[in-house]
């Protein structure tokens, strides 16, 4: 999508730049520990003071100004098929799903269970299907392989089975090293540093932590110039203070302080800033991923990283309630519709979440999918030009005629009106006539005709049974 509407913007310029301010003097001031020896030397090689014994590293200003120059503003996350690459610019919006929750929801009869590899399967095929989706992951964790292989099992059911974008793991330089060696055998290394095809998001341990394998991984695909995506996904409250402000502040340092390190490991590698911080629930202590405050902040984080003119990740579309209900709907939407007018470049947890994001509901995804659609719609704005105006069109109707027989009408209804496929627009009769089934119903029936008729594109026979004679490799080297 293409934002074609002003960007929200809750921020003042003057707000942006106390909070950049503050940031700077938290990096300066308090620090970052990064709990890795190379990237103690390179902080300290570049000029930062860098206390050994605890880690921490104080960031001075030169440091973050110099990496913030150095990160490219815009880029292309290259796919298996080149008409499906994503390009992370200014005004381009794309969706993708959400991120390795544990559990789904049974599709159908929505009894909450483990997620395993064919659920894997099943979401990467999905997600090749739906053409508002830009990203193919397989969303969940996936359970019934064993732990230190699953990275290889999720990257190989992604290749096989979609031609889109895919996403790779970083914890630790073993995972990333294999993500990196499967994509290499899709595209050799030369072609994949300068078209990268792989992305990787890595998250600090708020407050103003980076633990050795998030920063291992980082350096991995930093040094073959694949995409890197810094998320603090602090609770505001508990692993940040509970003022917006302030918790802003803090997600901010630990964004650029990554994005730093980024950029003396690699000057140029393409970098998302990202973000996934929300509120904690003080009643309950459970991390509030559909509240208005995700929103609210996330918008403002959109205007920091436009602001430092990096690209931009968020994570809205996912709910605190239980079930597909109207508190799902209303979260979703709500924080969908932020995101999109805030002009992130990147939105995950787009499709699918629910239960603060520890589930993925099948039903879901498809409702999410239609919401994408209205959006979409939202974005295109509206076009004022002399045809869309239609003054000669209105002159040649006259008063108590109607438009539905003429060629403008034929023309632009398709455009210019949403037409959802899934949600019901029929008149009461005739929806009884048809079932009288209701919005999740109908999305069981959909992801059940999905998963039954297409066929994802598939890869060649020689490169798939390569890449799962590396699969097995890394299984037999882990047990």
């Amino acid at each position: 999508m293409k934002l074609n509407i002003g960007k929200l913007r809750i921020l003042e310029k003057s707000q942006l730049e106390a909070i950049h301010n503050a940031t700077l003097e938290v990096l300066q001031r308090t620090g970052v520990v990064f709990k890795h020896q190379e990237a103690l030397r390179t902080f300290e090689d570049a000029g930062a003071r860098v206390d050994h014994k605890t880690w921490r590293v104080f960031v001075p200003d030169h440091l973050v100004k110099e990496a913030v120059g150095k990160t490219p503003s815009k880029f292309t996350w290259h796919a298996r098929d080149p008409d499906k690459s994503v390009r992370f610019e200014d005004d381009r919006i794309h969706f993708g799903p959400v991120c390795t929750p544990t559990f789904v929801y049974e599709l159908g009869t929505y009894q909450r269970r483990y997620a395993t590899l064919k659920d894997f399967e099943s979401i990467v095929i999905l997600m090749d299907y739906l053409d508002r989706v830009d990203d193919a992951y397989g969303a969940v964790n996936i359970g019934d392989v064993p732990g230190a292989a699953a990275h290889a099992y999720a990257l190989l059911t992604e290749i096989r089975n979609t031609d889109k974008c895919v996403r790779g793991r970083a914890r630790g330089t073993t995972v990333a090293r294999d993500c990196l060696k499967m994509i290499s055998m899709v595209s050799s290394e030369e072609e994949l540093s300068r078209k990268p095809m792989l992305l990787c998001m890595v998250n600090p341990t708020s407050p103003l932590q980076w633990d050795t394998p998030m920063i291992e991984g980082m350096m991995e695909y930093a040094r073959l110039k694949q995409i890197v995506i810094p998320s603090p996904e602090i609770m505001a409250g508990a692993t940040g203070p509970a003022t917006l402000a302030g918790m802003m502040t803090q997600h901010n340092a630990e964004v650029l302080s990554m994005i730093t390190l980024t950029q003396l490991i690699s000057p140029g590698t393409p970098v998302l800033y990202g973000a996934v911080s929300t509120v904690m629930d003080m009643r309950t202590t459970m991390t509030r991923l559909g509240s208005p405050e995700l929103g609210i902040t996330h918008a403002c984080f959109a205007q920091l990283a436009k602001w430092y003119n990096i690209p931009c990740r968020g994570a809205a579309g996912g709910t605190d309630s239980k079930v597909l209900d109207i508190q799902a709907g209303y979260e979703a939407a709500y924080n969908l519709v932020l995101a999109a007018c805030a002009g992130f470049n990147y939105i995950t947890y787009a499709l699918g979440a629910i239960e603060f994001s520890n589930s993925l509901c099948y039903e879901k995804i498809l409702t999410d999918h239609e919401l994408l659609g209205m959006i979409e719609r939202l974005t295109m704005g509206v076009e004022v030009t002399d045809e869309s105006l239609a003054v000669d069109e209105i002159d040649a109707v006259g008063p108590g005629g109607h438009f539905l027989a003429r060629k403008h009408t034929r023309d632009h209804h398709r455009r210019e009106h949403f037409i959802p496929k899934l949600f019901d627009t029929q008149s009461y009769g005739s929806w009884v006539n048809a079932g009288s089934k209701d919005a999740r119903e109908r999305a069981t029936d959909e992801v059940k005709r999905i998963l039954k008729e297409h066929h994802p594109p598939r890869l060649e026979k020689e490169l798939d049974k390569k890449l799962e004679e590396y699969v097995r490799s890394v299984e037999r080297r882990e047990s």
